[in-house]
C-alpha cells in the first residue's frame, strides 16, 4: 500500500509541473521585409523534449502578416514548414527529435514580418487536446477556387471563443489558400479570406466572438454552419484545438526582449541588439532610410562592450556587410573588415559606390562582444 501512496504522489508532482512556462516577454515588434527577428536563447530547451510544443502570441498583425521559426545558424527555416506561413491566433512549432538537438544547441529565432511578438511558452504535448470533428469524405479543393466542404452545426456545439479550428490538408501546391465561410459564403472575420497553407495542416483560432456568432447562426444538427474553401489542397478532417493545461507564473528564468523605442527622424536603429560570442548575431538595416543620403552623411553606430570577464581575452569586433549573397564587406572585399571596439562610437563614411550599394539594398550590421543601441545617421559637417 506504501508503495501504491508514494506512486500516486509521484503521478501528482509530474502532473503538477505540465504547464505552460513563459520563456519570452515581449513586447518585440517584427516589422516590414523580413529584417526583424529575436532569437530563443538554447537554454530554454535544455529540459525540452520531443513532443513539447512551443507557442508564439503576438498583437498588432496585419492581414499579410508572417512568421517564420529559423535556424539562428542558416536563417533557413528550421524545417520546411517553417519557412514563413501566415498567421491568425497563436502560432505554433511542435518540437521533434530532429530538432531537439538544434533547438538545444542553438536556440530559435522567431522571425517574419507585421506583427508584434508578446509572449513565448513552453506546454507538453498533451497539454493541446485536438478532438476531431469532420473526418470526410475528403475535399479536392480546385484552382479556380469553385469547391467547398460543408461542415454542419453539429461540428461545433462545443466551440468555444479561444479554440483553434485545424484543418488537416495534403496535396497543398504552392499557392495553397483556404477560406473560412458562414452559410452566406462570406468570410467569417476579414483575416479568414485567404489564408496560404502548406504543410500538412494549419490552425485557424477564433478569437472574435463575431466569427463565432457566425458559425452558430449556421444552425446546429445537420444545417450547414462553416464552409471551407480556397484552392489547391486537398481536405482531409479538421479538429477543434483546445488548451487544457495549466499557466504558470514564474517569469523568475524568462528571457526578455529589448526595449523598445520610438525612432527618431534621424535614426535606422534605437535599441539593444546582442552580438554574441558565437558570430550569430546580426542587423539588418533597410534601404528605407538611406535614401535620400549623400557622400557627406555619415552613420554613427553606438554600442556598449561586453564585461571584460565574459570575453576571455577576445576583442569585440564589428563589420559592415552588403545585403546580399554570403555578405561581402560593404567596402567590395569577400572577407569581412573586422574594426575592433574600443568603446568609443563607430563612424561610417561613404564613398559612391558603397552608397550605392546602401540605398539599393541596405547593409548588414555584423559582429560579436557587445550590445547595439543606435545607429544613426547625420551629415558631416
Amino acid at each position: 500500500m506504501k508503495q501504491y501512496i508514494l506512486f500516486f504522489f509521484a503521478l501528482i508532482s509530474c502532473m503538477s509541473m505540465a504547464v505552460e512556462r513563459t520563456i519570452l516577454i515581449g513586447p518585440k515588434t517584427i516589422g516590414r521585409g523580413w529584417k526583424d527577428n529575436i532569437v530563443l536563447e538554447a537554454r530554454h530547451f535544455a529540459t525540452a523534449k520531443a513532443g513539447d510544443i512551443l507557442t508564439v502570441y503576438y498583437d498588432q498583425a496585419k492581414r499579410t502578416a508572417q512568421g517564420a521559426f529559423q535556424d539562428p545558424d542558416t536563417w533557413k527555416g528550421i524545417a520546411p514548414q517553417y519557412n514563413y506561413f501566415s498567421l491568425n491566433g497563436p502560432f505554433q512549432l511542435l518540437i521533434t527529435d530532429t530538432l531537439l538537438p538544434v533547438l538545444q544547441t542553438r536556440g530559435v529565432a522567431i522571425s517574419g514580418h507585421d506583427y508584434r511578438i508578446l509572449q513565448a511558452t513552453l506546454t507538453d504535448k498533451e497539454d493541446w487536446q485536438e478532438t476531431i470533428v469532420w473526418r470526410g469524405p475528403s475535399v479536392q479543393m480546385s484552382s479556380d477556387w469553385s469547391v467547398n466542404a460543408e461542415l454542419p452545426g453539429s461540428c461545433f456545439r462545443d466551440l468555444r471563443l479561444g479554440d483553434g479550428l485545424r484543418l488537416h490538408i495534403s496535396r497543398a501546391k504552392d499557392d495553397a489558400t483556404t477560406k473560412l465561410m458562414d452559410v452566406t459564403w462570406n468570410a467569417i472575420e476579414p483575416a479568414a479570406e485567404g489564408i496560404p497553407v502548406g504543410g500538412d495542416q494549419h490552425t485557424y483560432y477564433l478569437r472574435d466572438e463575431a466569427a463565432l456568432i457566425r458559425i452558430a447562426l449556421g444552425g446546429t444538427g445537420m444545417n450547414t454552419a462553416l464552409r471551407i474553401g480556397g484552392k489547391n489542397y486537398r481536405l482531409d478532417k479538421v479538429g477543434i484545438v483546445r488548451f487544457v493545461g495549466e499557466y504558470s507564473e514564474d517569469l523568475s528564468q524568462a528571457q526578455r526582449a529589448p526595449k523598445e523605442y520610438i525612432l527618431q527622424p534621424d535614426e535606422l536603429f534605437h535599441g539593444e541588439k546582442a552580438f554574441p560570442l558565437d558570430w550569430r548575431g546580426n542587423l539588418r538595416v533597410s534601404a528605407e532610410k538611406l535614401q535620400n543620403a549623400t557622400e557627406n552623411d555619415v552613420l554613427i553606430i553606438s554600442y556598449q562592450s561586453f564585461p571584460a570577464d565574459e570575453m576571455n581575452g577576445r576583442p569585440p569586433v564589428i563589420s559592415f556587410r552588403e545585403n546580399r549573397g554570403s555578405w561581402p564587406d560593404l567596402s567590395g572585399s569577400q572577407e569581412p573588415n573586422w574594426i575592433p571596439l574600443d568603446g568609443n562610437d563607430i563612424v561610417l563614411t561613404f564613398d559612391s559606390l558603397s552608397l550605392d550599394k546602401v540605398k539599393t539594398r541596405g547593409f548588414v550590421i555584423c559582429g560579436m562582444g557587445f550590445t547595439l543601441t543606435r545607429v544613426q545617421i547625420i551629415r558631416a559637417e
